[in-house]
C-alpha cells in the first residue's frame, strides 16, 4: 500500500486554559478518563469545559497474575449498584488503573428519571464501585474557548459534547484533544501537570484523502504520544478514518499546523483508540505493535517500524482513487466487533467495553494481545465432541493455542 502523509494546518488559537486551585468539584460530564500515575486520575468535563485531577485514596495491591476479565450484562451490576435504569446507561470510557488493573468506566445513568454523570470502579469478580468525586482532592484547568453550547449536529447533539475527545499523559504533560471556537476548531492542547503555566493551544489541520481536501474543523477522535524514531509523536485518528502525525515539538502556543497524513484506513468508521503495546508470540518473541480500534470496522494493527517509515515518509496529498479504498502504512485487519472502548490491561491482554451482539448487554472481557479473539463466541470443526487435531506442527500449535485461550475464558475444562 502507498505510504502516507498526514498535513494537518493548524490556525491561530491562544492557549486559552487556565489552571485552578485545590478544590472538590463534580464534574458535569465524565466523557474520557486517564491515569497519571496510580494516584492521579484525569476525569474529562466537556459539558463544563474543564479536565479535573483527582487524587484517588491509596492503590490497593497489583494482582499476583495476569488474570483477563469475563464480566458479562455489566448494565445489570451497574444497574444495581446505583438503582439506574437498566436501559438508561450511556458508556463514554474505560481506564485500567496502573497498579490494581481495577477497570474504571465513565458513563451517564437514569435515576428516577434523571440523567447523572458517573465515574465507576470494576474488579474481576463484579464488584462496581461509584466513586464520589466531590468528595475527592482535585485540582482542573479550564478550556476558556470551549465550542458554543448553542451549536449542534444533527438537530441534538451539542457541540460541546466534543470539546474534549481524548486524553494522553505523556512525560509530565496532559495532552487534551477536541473542539474550540473559530474557524481551525479542530484543536490539540498541552498542558504540563500539575495545573499551572505553560499550557499550550495548537489549531490542526490535516488532508484527509477520503474527502479529497484539507480539513480544519473535525478533531482528532483518538490518539497516543509515542517515540517515532525517536521523536516524541502525537499518532492520531480521525473520523472516516485518516491517520496522522504530529511531533510534538510543532505544538507551540498560537499555531497552526498541518500534521503528516500516513493512511487513509477507509470511511464511515469512528476509531475509538490509538494503543501501543508489544505482544508476544507462542516462543516468547515479542513485536512493537500500534492498534487502531474503530467503531464501524475491523480494528488495524500496524507494527512499530511500518508506522516509523510511513511517518519519516512525505505523507498523503492525493485523494484515494474511490471511495472505500485505503492508503498509506500497511495494516493487519483485526476483527474486534462489537468493541465501544478499550485499554490496555496488562503485559498479556487488553481490556474492552463490548457490546453483546446476541445479549444487547455491555460485557467487560478480556482479549489477549496479538490474538484479538475470544474463542467461546464460535462454534466451529474444533468443538465437535468427536474432533481430533491432526497430527502435524500447525495442529499441535493450534490446540496449545485453543488450550489457552479456553482457560482465559474460563473453559480450563474444555481443554484437550
Amino acid at each position: 500500500m502507498k505510504k502516507t502523509r498526514l498535513v494537518a494546518c493548524l490556525a491561530g488559537v491562544t492557549a486559552l486554559v487556565s489552571a485552578q486551585a485545590a478544590v472538590a468539584e463534580a464534574p458535569l460530564s465524565a466523557s474520557v478518563l486517564e491515569f497519571a500515575d496510580a494516584e492521579t486520575l484525569f476525569v474529562a468535563d466537556s459539558a463544563g469545559g474543564k479536565v479535573h485531577a483527582y487524587t484517588l485514596p491509596g492503590a490497593g495491591a497489583a494482582p499476583e497474575a495476569m488474570v483477563p476479565y469475563n464480566l458479562l450484562d455489566l448494565d445489570a451490576q451497574i444497574a444495581d449498584a446505583v438503582g439506574a435504569d437498566l436501559r438508561g446507561i450511556t458508556y463514554h470510557d474505560l481506564e485500567v488503573h496502573p497498579v490494581t488493573q481495577d477497570a474504571y468506566v465513565a458513563a451517564t445513568v437514569t435515576i428516577d428519571g434523571a440523567r447523572q454523570s458517573h465515574v465507576f470502579s470494576v474488579t474481576r469478580d463484579g464488584v462496581v464501585t461509584p466513586l464520589d468525586l466531590a468528595g475527592l482532592p482535585s485540582t482542573s484547568f479550564t478550556i476558556d474557548d470551549a465550542p458554543d453550547e448553542t451549536v449542534t449536529f444533527w438537530r441534538d447533539i451539542p457541540a460541546t459534547t466534543f470539546t474534549v475527545t481524548d486524553l494522553d499523559f505523556a512525560d509530565g504533560d496532559l495532552f487534551v484533544s477536541g473542539l474550540s471556537t473559530g474557524e481551525f476548531a479542530s484543536t490539540l492542547r498541552r498542558v504540563p501537570y500539575p495545573f499551572g503555566d505553560g499550557a499550550t493551544s495548537t489549531g490542526v489541520e490535516i488532508y484527509h484523502a477520503a474527502h479529497g481536501q484539507a480539513e480544519t474543523r473535525a478533531p482528532i477522535r483518538a490518539m497516543s504520544v509515542l517515540d517515532i524514531g525517536g521523536t516524541p509523536t502525537v499518532v492520531a485518528a480521525y473520523t472516516c478514518t485518516p491517520l496522522v502525525t504530529i511531533p510534538v515539538s510543532d505544538l507551540v502556543d498560537g499555531a497552526n499546523i498541518s500534521g503528516r497524513t500516513i493512511a487513509e484506513l477507509g470511511y464511515g468508521s469512528t476509531p475509538l483508540e490509538v494503543l501501543s503495546f508489544t505482544a508476544f508470540d507462542m516462543e516468547g518473541n515479542g513485536q512493537p505493535l500500534v492498534l487502531v480500534i474503530n467503531r464501524e470496522m475491523d480494528a488495524d494493527l500496524i507494527t512499530l517500524p511500518d508506522l516509523e517509515e510511513a511517518a519519516s515518509a512525505p505523507g498523503i496529498m492525493q485523494p484515494v482513487s474511490y471511495l472505500g479504498d485505503t492508503a498509506g502504512v500497511e495494516t493487519t485487519p483485526v476483527p474486534l466487533s462489537g468493541v465501544f472502548q478499550a485499554a490496555e490491561q496488562d503485559a498479556q491482554f487488553l481490556l474492552t467495553l463490548r457490546r453483546n451482539i446476541d445479549t444487547g448487554a455491555m460485557d467487560l472481557v478480556s482479549f489477549r494481545k496479538g490474538a484479538y479473539l475470544r474463542l467461546s463466541e464460535f462454534v466451529s470443526e474444533y468443538n465437535f465432541p468427536d474432533y481430533r487435531y491432526a497430527d502435524n506442527q500447525f495442529s499441535e500449535q493450534t490446540r496449545v493455542f485453543q488450550n489457552m485461550l479456553k482457560a482465559d475464558e474460563g473453559f480450563p475444562d474444555l481443554a484437550r
